[in-house]
């Protein structure tokens, strides 16, 4: 998936479809370049047959609207941005094709005679194709172009006024879509159509009989998106008359077949700049009709809410006073435009509310009264309108109060994720930020941290910091140490001077949290110095201080020593891991002591026996050789320990790094000659 502008997943055309539109893009420009009898045109016809023949494997037929720089495919509209598919659309839409429809058992041969047909230049033949014989268009049994346009124009109410000589032009164009898309919409091939036939009832009634079929669709979906864009800035009699048609088409297609319609009309993106054109041309109650069927056929939500003021305002826009009309004709447009940028957000519709909209809604004009009220709304809904209004007030702030009061931030983000940058979305993110917020939030198990963050990312760091810091210092916080820790790291390293400040509390469980908070930043303070603490009488304290002390290398050696030398197991760990990557000269008698201590756990021991291999020391020699060996045989030969991981990590030490010793090449030796086969492979082969 790719994002739209306004933040939208975008459903791409399908690899497959547009690798098939492209090569026909190229083999029309060929046959447009080369004469007829030219080698590469039966090649490139025949590389069309291919991806047909793929295409058509699992469908009876492929059909192909054409708007006017995009085409649309599988209920995709290509991206008008792409140089080959907007040139193939074009070629196409110059010719006054409005479909084209390949069958299963597409030959090269009727491919190459339908891009003949469409190479001709409009400029030479004289006229387009769409507007010659319609028998012209039949190039085979398994290929068929449809016609977009016919050429006389009537419209029953076209006001008889002349029209601006600016606006002619484009009068003219829209007239004449709207007589294709009847023609289109009856399924007729007759020269002339009686004005009756093209009234938007007819039209509208005959493409909701008509059954589904692709081809059909898209043709009538290509007209949609050309008068749409054309009635969004062309003005005079023809416009103002095709205008009044397309609402009243829109206001009588039934739900069904209009979400069909805009369903075929391509994704998210295309639909969208459908609607913004619709919004600028069509009726307003036209307009609210296509946002509520879009939406569904978009698996957006619009809440019940604002389709009921939406409805309220157009009812205002066309029945209302002259200044009533225009206020409310305004105010409507305005706000689909801001809705259809980014949708919705999810729709929970309290039932009390929703009756109470509804009623507003049914009627014809606006009256208010004094008195209590009586469904008071519920908070998340305050927040949905004002998201989509685009507007912050005190009544929002109270109702955000009242779903963050009650943990409900996932509602809230997932509110904020459906909108762009507004007041309103800045000032709920603002809000979100407040320390005490932060706080209550925390304060609830379990903490949805990924949420967490993106509030993170907002608050001021500094002021967040110190809150939490407070909290993790307040006995009566009910805010677990962890959480506290786990959240602070998340506000990045600038947090390690404010809890290095707070190190002195004399309370092993906050000294423990502190230090374990700069170890997760992997952070040492300035002044701090880590082996202060390395003797705290609580074990957990002496580990977080000997893992930060480990960090400055000033106190490394000393930190490893003291590690090494404890009586809990545990902080024994983080000496034991620190010298995996070297011992420093003063930790080698210890490590050669610990290599033998059965009071360590066996991992341990195998990690302290690995350590030494980077020692070049007699003291870790001769540790190495009394975990591996054990005396002497009659014949004073030296006798290998018992079998064990300590004793086997042993010999791979002594085979790695002492094998030219004379000590450690007798050992080895008798080692390779082991029944174990783990012994001999630890031995290695020898020189």
């Amino acid at each position: 998936m790719t994002k739209s502008p306004a933040g939208a997943e975008r459903v791409p055309l399908s690899r497959e479809l547009g690798e098939f539109l492209i090569e026909l893009s190229i083999a029309l420009n060929r046959t447009a370049m080369y004469p007829r009898g030219h080698p590469s045109l039966d090649d490139a016809a025949s590389v069309v047959v291919q991806h047909l023949v793929t295409l058509l494997h699992d469908r009876p037929s492929l059909s192909i609207g054409v708007a006017r720089r995009q085409l649309v495919i599988e209920g995709v509209a290509t991206d008008a941005r792409n140089a080959v598919l907007r040139s193939l659309a074009e070629r196409l839409h110059q010719h006054h094709i409005g479909a084209v429809v390949f069958k299963h058992g597409v030959a090269p041969e009727e491919v190459l005679d339908a891009l003949r047909l469409l190479a001709r230049e409009r400029e030479r033949t004289g006229q387009p194709l769409g507007l010659g014989e319609p028998s012209e268009l039949e190039v085979g049994p398994h290929v068929r172009l449809y016609p977009l346009t016919f050429e006389r124009l009537e419209l029953a109410d076209q006001e008889p006024e002349k029209e601006p000589e600016a606006d002619s032009g484009r009068g003219t164009r829209v007239a004449s879509l709207w007589i294709g898309l009847a023609r289109a919409a009856l399924a007729t091939d007759e020269e002339e159509v009686e004005p009756a036939r093209t009234e938007p009832g007819a039209v509208a009634a005959a493409i909701n009989e008509h059954p589904a079929a692709q081809a059909y669709d898209q043709v009538i979906v290509g007209y949609l998106l050309q008068i749409a864009n054309e009635l969004k800035s062309s003005g005079g009699s023809a416009s103002a008359a095709v205008r009044r048609r397309m609402s009243r088409l829109v206001r009588g297609l039934n739900d069904s077949t209009l979400q069909r319609l805009i369903e075929m009309g391509g994704d998210q993106d295309q639909r969208r700049r459908f609607l913004l054109d619709a919004a600028e041309g069509l009726a307003a109650e036209a307009v609210v009709d296509l946002v509520r069927v879009a939406s569904e056929a978009s698996h957006q939500t619009v809440s019940d809410s604002m389709l009921r003021i939406l409805r309220k305002l157009s009812v205002q826009a066309e029945t209302g006073s002259r200044l009533q009309q225009g206020l409310a004709d305004a105010a409507l447009r305005d706000q689909i435009r801001a809705l259809i940028t980014d949708w919705t957000l999810e729709d929970p519709n309290p039932e009390a509310y929703t009756e109470a909209l509804q009623g507003m809604a049914s009627h014809r004009r606006a009256t208010f009264s004094a008195g209590v009220e009586k469904h008071p709304p519920e908070p998340f809904r305050v927040l949905q309108m004002a998201l989509e209004l685009g507007t912050m007030g005190p009544a929002v702030e109270a109702a955000s109060q009242t779903l963050i009061d009650a943990g409900r931030l996932p509602e809230l983000i997932g509110a904020l994720d459906t909108v762009e940058r507004s007041d309103a979305s800045a000032g709920l993110w603002r809000l979100l930020g407040k320390p005490e917020h932060i706080l209550a939030t925390l304060s609830r198990e379990p903490v949805n941290f990924p949420l967490l963050d993106r509030v993170l990312a907002r608050a001021d760091p500094v002021k967040t910091a110190r809150a939490m810091l407070d909290a993790l210092e307040d006995e009566d916080s009910h805010i677990a140490h962890s959480t506290l820790v786990r959240a602070l790291g998340r506000l990045g390293p600038e947090v390690a001077h404010e809890a290095g400040g707070r190190l002195n509390d004399p309370r092993p469980r906050v000294k423990r949290s502190l230090l374990s908070l700069l170890n997760e930043l992997e952070v040492v303070p300035t002044g701090v110095s880590p082996l202060s603490h390395a003797r705290h009488a609580e074990a957990q304290v002496r580990r977080e201080a000997l893992q930060l002390a480990l960090r400055v290398p000033a106190e490394r050696d000393r930190a490893i020593g003291l590690a090494l030398t404890d009586t809990d197991e545990r902080v024994v760990r983080v000496g034991v891991r620190a010298v995996q990557s070297g011992v420093p000269e003063t930790a080698v008698a210890l490590i050669a002591q610990r290599a033998g201590d059965v009071r360590l756990p066996m991992d341990l021991r195998v990690n302290v026996i690995r350590a030494l291999g980077s020692v070049r020391s007699n003291l870790a020699l001769e540790a190495l050789l009394r975990v591996t060996s054990s005396g002497r045989t009659f014949l004073r030969r030296p006798r290998l320990a018992v079998r064990s991981p300590e004793m086997v990590a042993g010999i791979s030490v002594l085979a790695e790094r002492w094998a030219g010793d004379r000590k450690a090449a007798a050992v080895l030796k008798r080692a390779r000659s082991s029944g174990d086969p783990d012994v001999r492979a630890a031995a290695g082969t020898g020189a």
